[in-house]
């Protein structure tokens, strides 16, 4: 039973070889054709300890080379990132849901933990450690391209106002500079969407961290901005940062402010302008009219 185990190996075979002292005719290993008699006259029964060992570390290699198959390499071949359309925008695109990708993530990483943590695991050692930090990097850029891709589309949004390219030169030409680089990566992402691939690209972990450190810089700059502004006029302070945000974008357009006016005045529902363009104020109207 043991020397007809399917999982023996021409490595195991060697072993077996070794062990009785003798070498098959057979250049294919494991040999195809050999007679209990033929057996019996090497002594195998002699040496069933030795033969039985080598048999169960045949099956038990078999089994984790079976494991990382089925639950690794099989898995990632097909794994690919969903990606969507940003707005209609041409040529634009954000990730969709990765919640597959991270449940695929922590299952793999738990089924490599516990192949290297078998003494069976020699034959394929290398190989495994090897998938084990292809998907430890995956796992790494992912989280750095999520961040990314949370700020880009909050700061995609307000430079994109011509008001606040102007008033913030240096943030918006920095932020030029992400969102090109950004665009080009998603583009090839929906090009290619496999997981594997586009999350272990060369170089793709280090620039999405650049990426989220020129953003929490172009960030902090933007609040330092908005509290010049609250500072001049103090009732901005009862506006969150996306409100004010949203009348510094329209400086151009004082009627901007009238959904804001309840949050900053207690008691002033509303302006009344003049007639068509006109910016001139003629009365400010309470929510009792």
């Amino acid at each position: 039973m043991d020397l007809r185990n399917p999982k023996l190996k021409k490595r195991h075979w060697e072993e077996i070889e070794k062990t009785l002292n003798h070498t098959f005719d057979n250049e294919v290993k494991p040999p195809s054709k050999h007679l209990l008699s033929e057996l019996l006259e090497l002594n195998v029964q002699v040496h069933q300890e030795a033969l039985q060992l080598i048999s169960t570390a045949a099956t038990a290699e078999g089994a984790l080379v079976d494991l990382y198959a089925v639950k690794v390499t099989a898995v990632w071949k097909d794994m690919d990132f969903i990606v969507n359309p940003y707005k209609e925008q041409r040529d634009s695109y954000i990730l969709g849901s990765v919640e597959d990708i991270q449940q695929a993530l922590d299952e793999s990483l738990v089924q490599l933990n516990t192949i290297l943590g078998s003494r069976y695991c020699k034959p394929i050692r290398e190989e495994v450690m090897k998938s084990q930090k292809k998907l430890m990097l995956l796992s790494d850029t992912l989280d750095e391209w999520l961040q990314c891709q949370k700020k880009w589309m909050y700061l995609e949004t307000i430079f994109g106002a011509p008001d606040i390219q102007r008033q913030l030169p240096k943030e918006a030409a920095l932020f030029t500079k992400v969102d090109k680089s950004w665009k080009e990566i998603m583009i090839a992402t929906n090009n290619y969407p496999a997981a594997i691939v586009a999350g272990c690209a060369k170089g793709r972990k280090e620039l999405f961290e650049s990426h989220n450190e020129s953003l929490d810089y172009i960030q902090k700059n933007l609040e330092a901005y908005l509290e010049t502004k609250r500072q001049a006029f103090a009732r901005f302070y009862f506006l969150s940062d996306d409100e004010l945000l949203e009348i510094l974008a329209q400086t151009r357009d004082p009627r901007a402010v009238q959904p804001h006016l309840r949050k900053c005045f207690d008691c002033i529902q509303k302006l009344q302008f003049g007639e068509g363009t006109s910016i001139d104020i003629y009365a400010m109207e309470s929510p009792e009219g």
